[in-house]
Parts: C-alpha cells; structure tokens; sequence
C-alpha cells in the first residue's frame, strides 16, 4: 500500500504529511456497555505526546514529555508475538526489540495490544452467577441452562489480548481545543461572572495549567506530612521494615490530598482520575504515577506528569461535551482531501446552533417579560 492521508480523530479532517499533530492512544474497550461517554468503544490513555505524520500511517519527529512514559507503559505490559505465517505482515512483537517504531508497525498489522489481566469480564461474571444460582436452586430453567452452556463454551479458549491503537488530532484542532474551548464552571449564585444568576466562570485549559504550582505545593506539605509518619513509626519500632502493605498504606494518604470539588483545579481534575470512570483508563493509571513522583520527590516531574494528563483529561471532556466517541478513523488509503464536505458539515451546524440560540433568547425575553408582569 502507498502513502495516505490521516484522519484526525476529534474532527475527521484529512491530514498531510509533515503537518503537526497529537498523538493519543486507545485501548480496546470490550466490556463498556454504555453510550453516554466517549470511552464506550476504546478506553483513552491520558498522556499525549507529539509528532508529525508521516504520510504512512505513522509519526515521526515523535517529542513531549509523555513520550518515553507511553512506550515503556506498552513494553511493560506488552503482549508478545511471535512470527506469523506471513513474514511481510505477522511482525513479530517482543518486550526486548519494542520501540516506537515497532509501535507504528504493530499497530497497523493489528498486534500492537497489552494483557487483559485486570479489567471486568461480563461473561465470566454472568457465568459464575448463573452457576450459583443452579447450585442454590438446584438446577436452572431450560433457558438459563442455555445461556450458561453459552458462556461456558464462549470463554473456554481465554486469550488476555487486548487491542492497543493510536489516533492523530490534526495540530490546528489541538491547538484551538486547547487555547479557545472552555466549560462554563458553576461556582455559586453571584459568585461568577456569567450564566444564570452569575453563577458561572469561564473555564480554560490556561486555568488548570496556572493551578499546577498550587498542586505541587499542596504535594509537597503532604509529602512532608508522611515523612514525620514514617519517623514517628521507625522511632517505635527501631529497624521496622517498610513492607509492601506498609508502603501501600502510606502512599494512599495521598489520595486524601484533594477532593472532587477542590479550590485546586488541578487538584480537582486529577482528583477524577480515581473517581471517575470515564477517566479511568488502565494503561497508565495516573494517580500511582503521581505517587511514585511524590514519593521520589521529583516535583519537576510530577508537574510535568500533571500537565501532560490534565490534557488528556481537557481533549476528552470536550469529546465528551461534542458526543463524539474514542475510536480508530477510517481512511486508510485514501488521499481524498476533498474540502466540500466540510464546508457544508461546518456552515450546517453553525446554522443549526445559531437558530437554537435565538429560539433560546426569544423564550428567554419572554419569560422575562411575564415576571416584569407579576411584578408590576
């Protein structure tokens, strides 16, 4: 196959080669059965890095602070392959040889993916559950004896594959989502500047950034707060060794930092990655990284870390926001750069949106009016 063009995946436009672009990658959501979030079919791993795309596919001139953290999340969790009965497409997929561009390459062939270890499965959960159910009823209906002989034979081959994939966002959309979008932020009646009774701030990406220092410092009082714990314990118990267990336990009063409503936005934001489970993504699991940063006291990097996740927690809110989903684009092959299409998709929507707006303000007035009435 020769070169094509990319497709972005947040505004399906085409891609050129050398033309800058975001770099996210998915992993295959099979057990989602909800379409009110975007992660319905692939789960987003947060941590972006950047390129340019190289008209194939890939993307070279690969940069940014999350790009090393991505590749060694995959090498460590990798799932192997060997040789294929086709040498010129069954590449083979090892943790020794894995680099960014057995990466791309594995991607395309279809055997870029990790091991499914810890994610729910449904019908192994259906399965146990109708198996106990036939032992406290003493058997099943015909028709629940049916459905578990399924499961049975369904799950009997267990393969822990799971599919890892990248998407490209054109770096115009990044940039605009990035720099212009923002989220209308409820922080009181009369304590904001907009909305309803100003009960509402403009939020931008800008602000999560700005909060970072503030993050960081709030790290560090508890870093600090821990440091006296382990003191207090050694001076206890002399020589006492820092188990596993013991380890685990101080590293969760981290999570007592922030709360899901912090003044911190950042704090606030990142607080989402625990509770939240359209943001929890399995790749790289953000609040034990925000751990091991802390705990090493690498407060330049863990700012970094922030950063770099609070934009793949920004980009997937406006997905949310725009009911777009996470999934591969099509257009594989394709030159096509055809502009009409959009244009008319563009012009259409701005036509929609412009219409509700005045149908809003019209209604608006008028409710306006009718309470002038009552008052009077």
């Amino acid at each position: 196959m020769g070169c094509w063009s990319g497709t972005c995946a947040i505004s399906n436009l085409h891609v050129r080669a050398s033309q800058r672009v975001t770099v996210f990658l998915l992993l295959e959501n099979k057990e989602e059965r909800s379409f009110c979030y975007g992660n319905a079919l692939y789960d987003l791993c947060p941590i972006p890095f950047y390129g340019e795309y190289n008209d194939y596919g890939a993307v070279e001139k690969c940069h940014g602070f999350g790009l090393d953290l991505v590749v060694d999340a995959l090498r460590s969790q990798l799932y192997e392959f060997g040789q294929g009965p086709n040498e010129y497409h069954d590449c083979i997929v090892t943790k020794k040889d894995f680099n960014l561009e057995l990466l791309f390459e594995a991607d395309h062939e279809d055997r870029l993916g990790v091991h499914n270890h810890r994610n729910f499965n449904q019908d192994e959960y259906d399965k146990r559950e109708l198996e106990q159910k036939k032992e406290e009823n003493n058997g099943l209906t015909p028709e629940q004896n049916f459905e578990l002989d399924r499961l049975i034979n369904k799950i009997k081959k267990v393969d822990t594959f799971r599919r890892v994939t990248h998407v490209i966002v054109h770096g115009d959309v990044f940039d605009s989502i990035m720099n212009k979008w923002y989220i209308e932020d409820y922080v009181g009646s009369g304590k904001g500047n907009t909305g309803y009774n100003n009960s509402y701030v403009h939020l931008y990406f800008k602000d999560l950034v700005d909060s970072i220092p503030e993050y960081i410092g709030k790290m560090k009082e508890k870093n600090e707060e821990i440091g006296k714990m382990r003191e207090e314990l050694t001076a206890l118990k002399p020589g006492v060794a820092m188990t596993p267990a013991l380890h685990k336990a101080f590293n969760t009063v981290y999570r007592s930092t922030f709360t899901w409503d912090d003044p911190c936005l950042a704090g606030r934001w990142m607080e989402y990655f625990k509770n939240n489970s359209n943001m929890s993504y399995g790749l790289i699991e953000a609040s034990e990284k925000v751990n091991e940063y802390a705990e090493s006291k690498d407060w330049d990097g863990l700012a970094a870390f922030v950063k770099e996740a609070l934009t793949g927690a920004w980009v997937n809110s406006f997905m949310s926001y725009t009911r777009k989903v996470w999934t591969k684009q099509c257009g594989e092959g394709s030159q096509n750069q055809e502009p009409l299409g959009y244009k008319v998709l563009a012009e259409t929507v701005l036509n929609i949106l412009e219409k509700e707006r005045k149908e809003y303000s019209e209604d608006e007035d008028v409710e306006i009016d009718q309470a002038m009435e009552e008052i009077k």
